[in-house]
Order: C-alpha cells, then structure tokens, then sequence
C-alpha cells in the first residue's frame, strides 16, 4: 500500500522514527481536502473540503504491512485511515493512505492553515521531536 502523508510524517526524521526505516516518496497533493492546526499542539489534521482544494504531501510508495501497524499506533483514533486519491510529481494518479481527522474530532480542529514552512520556522519540529522521541522504542513492544 502506498500512505500519503501531510504533516509531521513528511519529515523523513519523523517517519524513521516511527516505522523504524525508509520507503521511496513522491510528493503529491490531495485534492478535496484541507489542513488545519489541532488545537493546542504543533500538528495538523486533515479534514474533507471543495474539490478546489487540495493539501501538498508525500507518499511512501510500497509500506508494508508491519510498518502500517505502526503509523497507526502512532496516529491512534484521533484519525481515521483510509484510501485516498493522491495527483502525483510524477504524473501519476495514485490510490494512498491517509490519516483523516474523524468526523467526531472535527471541532478540535483550529481555522489556522498549517503548512511545512510555518512549522519548521515556528520551532514546531524541533519540539515534536523532543516529545515524541520515545516512541519508537515504545511502538516495538
């Protein structure tokens, strides 16, 4: 399966901490939704909109079964998971993966826009990182 990744999971630093090792990506945009910041955190959530829209991020082409047992553990049941349309840099239109915010938790969601720049700017890496740091080693047991 391929997982289309639009938050803190594009940062390659993240994602190894997480799966535990690397996939080939491809960057691509998600049309018909949009990215918000969760309320009082550093990261985001995506939620459906207007076809018009879309949300820029990148697919790991080819995660195997064990590595999505733990990106969901890591995105636990804020999100749901399902398969998406992803539009492709490199031409292809690909069925992906993507952890949407469920429709329960829509209300945690703030009406600021997140994007990788602002994230990264603000100091929001550094400090994801910092304290998510463990849990690698915790998703292994």
């Amino acid at each position: 399966m391929h997982v289309f990744t639009y938050g803190t999971l594009m940062f390659p630093e993240v994602w190894r901490s997480v799966v535990g090792r690397s996939f080939v990506t491809v960057s691509g945009e998600a049309p018909g939704f949009q990215i918000f910041r969760v309320q009082e955190a550093v990261f985001p959530g995506m939620s459906e909109a207007s076809e018009a829209d879309t949300v820029a991020g990148v697919v790991y082409l080819d995660v195997d079964p064990e590595s999505a047992v733990r990106l969901d553990r890591f995105e636990d049941d804020f999100y749901e998971r399902r398969p998406i349309a992803v539009d492709c840099a490199d031409g292809r239109r690909r069925m992906a993966e993507a952890y949407v915010v469920r429709d329960a938790n829509q209300s945690v969601l703030t009406s600021e826009p997140w994007t990788r720049e602002s994230f990264v700017a603000g100091g929001g890496l550094a400090e994801f990182i910092a304290q998510f740091a463990g849990f690698g080693r915790v998703a292994r047991d």
